[in-house]
């Protein structure tokens, strides 16, 4: 998935070529480098005592375990940071839209904050309008979040839901602590066009003789395991793949060697009517060992392509919108229409035309929702009402609105609001889009 996002993240093979040239010492472990997924193997030997080797020789391979996780950390920071000097994707955003707007669970083993920061950038709301989506709030405080001393936490809308299963670039605790306790999450810093390391001053006087939480990609993990914070992370996924009738697996390989995941497949998706989409380059043997574990074989997708993860988001977002004709036929006909993702971003709508099974919505600039709705006496202000829009629709039919900067997105939720000081009665029909761009400058 973050291959997907950008390039400058590294697969787990070229991390561990990344750390042979930082690292000499595991440069002559491995003097061909690694390939095939030779890097996880190699690090698995390191991680646990081995009964061929003497006391001297395991304790010396798990210095080097230890010297390389903080290596691997250092490195994925870094790439993280070269990603961030951009801006996100219009697929990532429109991606993470349906996520929020879903309420998705989402299970990763990717140490990044690319999704953290994407639902920073996109600012979403939920209707009634509220409060905003925080990044904070997507791992439902587990691990916990650092609080200092007479710290309010800020509200949050309800949103996606990620477990972060091999730890996070923003975790840290004091290695081998089994009871988790010192385990905590460290403020988010910077975005999407303003990159920003970790200010390590401030974080080591508030998380002292902490060090980075990310469980390196080895077979054998049970040291990271074996403390509750972990555990509820894992049974929490797990518990969301036995109530899900869909899962995606997007950029994940299922590799044989990590018999932790797969036996939680196994228990979780064996015999059951659960869709498995596999998102991937090459799905073909992702999708056959889905079978072979017991996923039944009408059961699994294959989604393949240059970037499958943008033609599944393309896939999903249509299949939301072709529910919108269904989701408008209880609206009042005499509700003006405002394009939304929050009170922070909104566009009323001025046009329409319709193009095979699309409509397509014309819009003000992208502005606060208060500004585009609110009465403004000597201009004239265009706006479309609910009944032109219902008179365009049929049943399969999908809306979607084109932005100033060449981006289009499809319309995937309905909401209502009322201000007393907006256009005709106040009263408006919220058509809410995947992502929508930030709001243009007056």
């Amino acid at each position: 998935m973050s291959l997907a996002i950008s390039d400058k993240m590294p697969l787990t093979d070229a991390l561990g070529n990344l750390v042979r040239g930082r690292l000499p010492a595991a440069a002559a472990r491995s003097p061909r480098g690694f390939k095939g997924g030779y890097f996880e193997a190699w690090l698995s030997r390191l991680a646990e005592p081995q009964p061929d080797l003497l006391d001297h020789e395991n304790y010396s391979n798990h210095g080097l375990f230890l010297n390389v996780t903080d290596n691997i950390y250092t490195i994925v920071q870094e790439c993280q940071l070269n990603v961030l000097a951009g801006q996100p994707d219009w697929w990532l955003q429109r991606l993470v839209g349906l996520m929020h707007t879903g309420l998705s669970d989402v299970i990763t083993f990717n140490y990044d904050m690319l999704i953290e920061h994407t639902i920073e950038h996109l600012r979403p709301g939920q209707w009634p309008v509220g409060d905003i989506a925080r990044a904070f709030r997507l791992v439902r405080d587990v691990p916990p979040f650092y609080r200092q001393p007479g710290f309010i936490v800020a509200s949050s809308a309800d949103t996606l839901r990620l477990l972060k299963l091999h730890g996070s670039l923003d975790t840290f605790w004091v290695p081998g602590d089994s009871s988790g306790a010192t385990i905590q999450r460290w403020e988010l810093q910077g975005g999407w066009g303003d990159p920003q390391g970790v200010d390590e001053s401030r974080r080591r006087q508030a998380l002292p003789g902490r060090s980075p939480f990310i469980v390196p990609p080895a077979a054998a993990k049970s040291a990271f395991y074996n403390n509750p914070v972990t555990r509820e992370l894992w049974r929490s996924a797990s518990e969301a793949l036995r109530a899900a009738d869909r899962v995606a697996l997007i950029g994940y390989s299922l590799p044989p060697t990590d018999l932790v995941t797969s036996g939680m497949f196994i228990d979780t998706l064996r015999g059951t009517d659960t869709q498995v989409d596999v998102v991937n380059p090459c799905p073909d043997d992702i999708a056959d060992r889905l079978i072979n574990l017991g996923v039944p074989d009408g059961n699994v997708r294959r989604i393949k392509g240059t970037n499958p993860a943008s033609d599944y988001t393309d896939l999903l977002e249509d299949e939301a919108a072709r529910t919108i004709a269904a989701k408008l036929s209880g609206a009042d006909p005499s509700r003006l229409l405002v394009v939304a993702t929050s009170a922070y971003r909104a566009a009323r709508v001025t046009g329409l035309r319709r193009n095979g099974d699309t409509v397509v919505l014309t819009i003000e600039p992208v502005t606060s929702l208060e500004a585009t709705t609110r009465k403004q006496h000597h201009l004239t202000q265009e706006v479309v009402d609910t009944a032109t829009l219902l008179g365009y629709l049929d049943d399969d039919s999908r809306v979607t609105v084109d932005y100033a900067d060449g981006t289009r997105a499809a319309i995937i939720a309905v909401g209502e609001w009322h201000t007393d000081t907006g256009l005709g009665d106040g009263h408006w029909t919220v058509l809410m889009p995947s992502a929508m761009p930030t709001p243009e400058p007056r």
